[in-house]
């Protein structure tokens, strides 16, 4: 017990009462903070020179906005200003943790939607549109929930063994003699180093037939590139033939390359599912810089052509965790190119 302060004997005694409940409701401290020189026993701590009645007892002088309130004056006393510390600090962290990835990112929207008028919630944390390069377009968001849940399913479906001998999804096979870290299953023609064929092999037609090409991705990317360039009639002269279905997981990479092997100009379009990438955009001239680097999320679009259709791009890196898993994919990224081969139906 501290001693009680002797008052002066004209000095009228003042009643004691318990301490406000606005006290920690203001600077959200434990239920037994006190101020300094205050009777160290809970039960009989009190505030000095607090009015008489306890339903009117308030703290002198205290910010009216409770988000600012703050106790004058008890700084000076170190328990206290460490209980304020780790109080402060409490808040800070709740703060953080409260926030997650997927979590913002489920309720970001922006006004490029897969179909306008598109429902969604206000945004947290906005992404707009954005022309990285002349002819490259970033639209953020495009696909809806709903629309990813359905084409991870579909990519689910395409990636198992078929009952033609199809051998589903699998790393290519490079000519060094190497793997790809990304898997790949292909649609329409099937992609092997410089070349594209319709059986799955490198083009001696020993492999079974590659998968259909499907109309819904054809109609997707119609719609890709209206809304990535402003212009319904270039949408509706799109006519992709191609799907490379990638598929990273948290270790896979994709150097910076070229989309080379077709004998079109016609754009690129990318469609992103799963967790977040590092896209690295560059020149039309070689590897190196300069580039521009942007995060790719689940639903997220991405067109490149015009005088950017030759650039070179790549993934150095995965971000793990971030899947919003409503989409039906638990861990890994989902990327969905869509090209024009140029090619005749009837080259093999």
């Amino acid at each position: 017990m501290q001693p009680r302060q002797r008052r002066h004997a004209t000095q009228p005694r003042q009643p004691r009462h318990a301490i406000s409940p606005a006290l920690n409701r203001v600077n959200a401290l434990p239920a037994t903070a006190t101020l300094p020189a205050v009777a160290a026993d809970p039960a009989t701590a009190t505030l000095p020179a607090v009015a008489a009645d306890p339903a009117t007892a308030t703290l002198p002088a205290v910010a009216a906005d409770p988000a600012t309130a703050m106790l004058p004056a008890v700084a000076t006393d170190p328990a206290t200003a460490r209980l304020a510390a780790v109080a402060t600090l409490l808040v800070v962290l709740v703060t953080l943790t409260a926030w997650h990835p997927a979590t913002a990112r489920r309720v970001r929207v922006t006004d490029h939607r897969e179909t306008t008028g598109g429902n969604g919630v206000d945004a947290l944390i906005p992404r707009e549109r954005r022309e990285v390069a002349p002819g490259a377009v970033h639209l953020p968001d495009w696909l809806r929930p709903d629309t990813q849940r359905s084409l991870v399913a579909d990519c689910r479906r395409w990636s198992r063994p078929g009952v033609n001998g199809e051998p589903g999804m699998r790393s290519t096979r490079l000519p060094g003699g190497g793997l790809m870290s990304v898997r790949t299953v292909c649609l329409g023609w099937h992609w092997y180093p410089y070349g594209y064929s319709r059986t799955v092999d490198r083009g001696d037609g020993s492999g079974p037939p590659v998968l259909a090409f499907p109309d819904r991705l054809a109609e997707l990317g119609r719609r890709a590139v209206a809304d990535a360039y402003g212009d319904p009639a270039a949408g509706a002269r799109y006519s992709p033939d191609i799907a490379l279905i990638n598929y990273y997981d948290a270790d896979a990479r994709m150097g910076l390359h070229r989309d080379g092997d077709e004998r079109s100009d016609e754009p690129v379009v990318s469609l992103s599912l799963g967790d977040d990438c590092l896209f690295r955009f560059g020149n039309t001239d070689n590897r190196g810089r300069p580039w521009t680097d942007l995060e790719l999320c689940s639903g997220d679009l991405f067109v490149f052509g015009g005088a950017s259709r030759w650039a070179f791009h790549g993934v150095p890196r995965i971000r793990p965790g971030t899947a919003d898993p409503s989409i039906g994919l638990a861990r890994g990224r989902l990327n969905i190119t869509l090209r024009v081969s140029g090619l005749p139906v009837s080259a093999s």
